[in-house]
C-alpha cells in the first residue's frame, strides 16, 4: 500500500491539517477556555509553574497517528508523541481522545469531552477529516527511496509546542531579525521520522501555524522540511543570511538558562537572544536566523527534537547532546534508538542540547566550555 504514496508528502500535508485544528481552537476565546487543562503529575513539565494541555493538542497528535498509521500499517505501533489521549471534561469524566473512520465518530466523541458543545465538536471533526493538499503549494518535495523499510521507521510527535503561549496568544518581539520573544509565532507543531534501528532522525516538518499574520486572527502556515538519508538529502529552507550583519554571531536560549552559560557566549562575542518554545529556537537555526541553540538542562524531550533535527541535518548541521559533546571535546547526535519502556527517563534528553546548522562553529565553543 506504501508503494505509491509518499511519506514526506503525508507528513507535510498532516502538519497543515495540525495547523489548521490549532487556528480553529485559538480562533474562538470561548471554546479556547473550554480546551485548556492543567497538566499535572509525571506529565507537567518542571521547569515551569504551570504546564497545559489542550484538547487541540491531543486531537492534533491523534489525528496524525490516525492519518499516518491508515497508510502506513506498519508504522502505526511506533507513532508516539507527547500527550496522554486521555482528557477530562468538566463533569469529572475521563474520556479517551480517538479519531474516528467518520467525522460522525470523531465529533460524538469529542461532544464527551466538551460537555455538550454539538456546533464546537462538529467543526473540529471537520478538521479533522478534511482533505488537505498544502504539499501541492510547495516545490522541489522529492520521491523517497524505493528501498525504505517502514516497519524500521517511528515517529515523534510534538503537536503543539509552546502551549503556553499558543494559550495566551501575547506577543513580545526582540531587537533580532525574525526572533519573536513569545507569542503565537513561537508556536510549532513538530513531526519527526526516525530509524528504529541506528536512531538516526531521516525526515523533519517543522509548522508555525501562526507563522504569517493575513489580517486580525487571519493566520496562515509557515512550513519547514527535511529529508537526510544515505542517498537524499533535501530541504526548502532558506540558506542566506541577508538580513543579518557581517560576522554578527547570534545565540538563541531560554530565559531560564544558566548565567555562566550565557557569559560563555559573551566572552566569544556572541549576541544572546531569548526566546520561547523548544521548536521554535531550533528553527531559528534551522531559518539561520540564530547561529546556535544551546541548552545546558534536560527539560527537552524527543518530541521536541526529532523533527528540527532531520532537517538540520539534511542542511549539514545537528542537534547534538550537550555533555557528551563537551565531555568528548566532538560533536556528538542525540539518538533516538527504542529504549526499554521502564526506564522513566527514556524520553527526555537528559544531557540537554545544542543545535547547529554549520558543525564548524562548534570548535571554539566546545574548547570555550572544556576550559571552565
Amino acid at each position: 500500500m506504501t508503494e505509491n504514496i509518499n511519506l514526506l508528502r503525508v507528513l507535510i500535508n498532516c502538519a497543515e491539517k495540525a495547523a489548521n485544528i490549532a487556528r480553529v481552537c485559538r480562533s474562538n476565546e470561548d471554546l479556547l477556555a473550554l480546551l485548556v487543562q492543567e497538566k499535572t503529575g509525571a506529565e507537567a513539565n518542571q521547569r515551569f509553574e504551570h504546564d497545559f494541555k489542550t484538547l487541540a493538542d491531543v486531537l492534533i497528535q491523534e489525528t496524525i497517528r490516525h492519518e499516518v498509521g491508515k497508510l502506513f500499517p506498519e508504522m502505526r505501533e511506533a507513532i508516539l508523541g507527547e500527550e496522554s489521549t486521555h482528557f477530562t471534561n468538566k463533569l469529572g469524566q475521563e474520556i479517551v481522545i480517538a479519531v474516528g473512520d467518520t467525522a460522525v465518530e470523531t465529533a460524538a466523541g469529542l461532544e464527551a469531552v466538551l460537555d455538550g458543545h454539538t456546533k464546537a465538536a462538529e467543526a473540529l471533526a471537520a478538521e479533522v477529516h478534511r482533505n488537505v493538499d498544502y504539499d501541492s503549494t510547495l516545490e522541489n518535495i522529492p520521491d523517497l527511496p524505493e528501498t525504505l523499510d517502514y516497519s524500521n521507521l517511528g515517529v515523534w510527535i510534538d503537536p503543539i509546542d509552546a502551549t503556553a503561549e499558543y494559550i495566551s496568544g501575547d506577543s513580545i518581539f526582540t531587537d533580532f531579525p525574525g526572533i519573536t520573544s513569545t507569542g503565537l509565532d513561537c508556536v510549532t507543531v513538530l513531526i519527526g521520522v526516525y530509524e528504529r534501528d541506528s536512531g538516526v532522525p531521516i525526515i523533519g516538518i517543522v509548522s508555525q501555524p501562526f507563522g504569517q499574520k493575513l489580517k486580525e486572527n487571519v493566520y496562515s502556515s509557515s512550513l519547514n522540511w527535511g529529508v537526510c538519508l544515505p542517498t537524499l538529502k533535501s530541504h526548502n529552507c532558506k540558506s542566506d543570511s541577508s538580513e543579518r550583519r557581517a560576522n554578527r554571531k547570534i545565540g538563541i536560549f531560554s530565559t531560564s538558562e544558566k548565567a555562566e552559560i550565557l557569559q560563555h557566549f559573551l566572552d566569544l562575542n556572541y549576541e544572546l537572544a531569548f526566546s520561547a518554545g523548544a521548536g521554535h529556537k531550533a528553527l531559528k537555526v534551522i531559518c539561520n536566523e540564530a547561529d546556535i541553540y544551546l541548552l545546558s538542562k534536560g527539560s527537552t524531550f524527543r518530541w521536541d527534537t526529532c523533527g528540527p533535527q532531520a532537517i538540520l541535518r539534511a542542511l549539514g548541521g545537528d542537534v547534538l547532546d550537550y555533555v557528551a559533546s563537551i565531555k568528548q571535546q566532538l560533536p556528538v547526535p542525540i539518538n533516538y534508538i527504542d529504549k526499554s519502556e521502564s526506564d522513566a527517563d527514556w524520553k527526555r534528553n537528559s544531557n540537554g542540547l545544542i543545535a547547529v546548522r554549520d558543525l564548524a562553529i562548534l570548535n571554539e565553543i566546545l574548547n570555550k566550555f572544556a576550559e571552565n
